[in-house]
């Protein structure tokens, strides 16, 4: 049988990663559940999200330069692999009556450093699967891998909990990231040539690689403009973002069914973007729907936040989700129109450490803060109870309707802001430059 490759060929990883990221997410729900049943605190969610996060921002700066030397299959089926052999030890350890959060703590460490290759391996690989104009069409499409696991996990996951446990949920994990793996093994992907002068060796080629992705973007001031943006979004509305697991199940009353119903109508709202985006691309430029994606982001999270009840709640978290597509979508095309494909590893390791790095203040900080400092001022009536609620819930739902406030207000600034809007004059003089290693 003749391997798929070009469209086809994306499609068909496009497939297997969303099965495996709906047996991953299946497993964070679970896991999820069973932290908050074990501590009831925001906290440990803080914790795993920061050892995670962080190493994948930091981790990030090499997995670029791997990138672009390495095969592209062994960059997208190493994470497979590592997320695979970490879920069977906690299998082994939860079976045994062992599961403790120290090792939850390792998990998220050492999952986040092998998860920093697949943004750009996947970015890469599609640039390299396929024709510039396919761009938005395919990105929109891969977005699937967020919000159809997104849709499907938490329901089958609450579901799931009461009948085959915990142990269960994370057997099928191990299947999908097993299906997921083989699929990349099998479609083609053409070679990228690394086109290099620099004769440098070792530490030095490492460090000239990750010089050349943070040179690309300072050197052209749109860029950097734009992940300034980024950088403002992520570090507001990372306080809040953290704490929708915990703040979700403290809202339903610790309801698995309830929660994982409200999160999977961010994966409708997701599927819902990704079905427009993949048929209907935009004309003109790409950065107004980018902005107006990270307005919708915030607002669906600021009325999350104010939402009371199942059905408004389930409504703002479509809304949410649907503006993730719309934002990523144009993002990712107007990066990879920019960037030459040879360099796009580097640079896109560069930009998502840039854009990222502050949010490690916001994802340690968030937890303590409601646990120690707002739980104590909602448990008594204040001004805000009436419209957030009280306890747990109300001083989570503080956090991220301040937070999505605060963001969106700098996606207005961005609208107004030259460099920003005149980004994508960028991709005719770059497609003219030589490429520089």
């Amino acid at each position: 049988m003749k391997r798929p490759s070009g469209l086809k060929g994306f499609v068909a990883i496009t497939m297997g990663q969303t099965v495996s990221i709906t047996g991953t997410g299946m497993t964070q729900f679970g896991l999820s559940f069973w932290v908050w049943q074990q501590y009831g605190k925001a906290t440990p969610f803080s914790i795993m999200n920061v050892l995670f996060f962080g190493a994948q921002v930091i981790f990030g700066l090499v997995a670029g330069s791997l990138i672009d030397r390495w095969s592209r299959k062994v960059s997208l089926i190493l994470p497979d692999v590592a997320s695979g052999v970490l879920t069977l030890m906690a299998l082994y350890l939860y079976s045994h009556g062992n599961l403790t959060l120290a090792f939850l703590y390792a998990m998220s460490l050492i999952n986040g450093m092998f998860s920093a290759l697949q943004f750009p391996a996947y970015s890469v690989t599609l640039a390299a699967m396929l024709k510039p104009e396919e761009y938005t069409r395919a990105n929109a499409l891969f977005s699937l891998t967020d919000y159809g696991p997104a849709l499907i996990a938490p329901i089958l996951a609450g579901g799931l909990l009461n009948i085959i446990g915990l142990q269960g949920i994370m057997a099928i994990d191990i299947l999908t990231l097993m299906f997921a793996a083989a699929i990349n093994m099998w479609v083609f992907i053409p070679p990228t040539v690394l086109k290099s002068n620099t004769p440098a060796k070792g530490l030095a080629r490492l460090w000239e690689d990750i010089s050349t992705g943070f040179r690309f973007i300072m050197e052209r001031k749109e860029l950097l403009t734009l992940l300034i943006v980024f950088l403002l979004n992520n570090f507001f509305a990372g306080f809040g973002s953290v704490l929708i697991s915990p703040y979700i199940l403290a809202r339903t009353n610790n309801n698995p069914v309830a929660a994982g119903t409200v999160e999977s109508f961010m994966g409708i709202g997701g599927l819902l973007g990704a079905g427009i985006f993949s048929f209907y691309v935009v004309r003109g430029r790409k950065i107004l729907p980018l902005l107006w994606g990270d307005i919708l982001i915030d607002a669906g999270s600021a009325f999350l936040g104010m939402a009371r009840s199942l059905i408004p709640m389930c409504g703002v978290a479509a809304l949410s989700s649907f503006g993730g597509v719309m934002a990523n979508t144009h993002s990712q095309a107007i990066w990879q129109s920019i960037v030459p494909i040879d360099l796009q590893g580097r640079v896109f390791s560069a930009r998502r450490f840039m854009a990222e790095v502050v949010s490690i203040i916001p994802t340690f900080l968030s937890g303590p803060i409601v646990d120690y400092y707002l739980v104590p001022y909602f448990t008594e009536k204040n001004i805000f109870t009436s419209t957030l609620g009280s306890g747990p819930a109300g001083a989570m739902a503080f956090v991220i309707v301040i937070g999505s406030l605060v963001s969106i207000a700098v996606s207005v600034w961005a609208m107004a802001n030259p460099s920003v809007i005149h980004v994508e004059d960028l991709a005719q003089s770059v497609s003219s430059l030589p490429t520089r290693d």
